[in-house]
């Protein structure tokens, strides 16, 4: 796999710090982070990394399971 770019880890990372804010929108939703937004959201990936090909012009992605512990602890 090739360098990732930047802009893709500050995306990645803008997710991670913003997790409890896309839990309220986005829980257990797959979300496509570009520039620092939401740019697809839904419960299959392929689908939502797809759809975010599609708006930005852009091959590397950032996204990221937005998990509200369900899926962890059965609740």
């Amino acid at each position: 796999m090739g360098k990732m770019l930047k802009s893709f880890w500050n995306d990645l990372n803008w997710a991670r710090k913003h997790h409890t804010e896309l839990l309220k929108k986005y829980r257990n939703l797959w979300v496509a982070v570009v520039n620092k937004k939401v740019v697809s959201a839904g419960d299959n990936l392929e689908k939502v990394e797809d759809i975010a090909k599609a708006k930005t012009g852009k091959k590397n992605i950032a996204t990221m399971f937005v998990d509200g512990g369900e899926h962890i602890y059965g609740c």
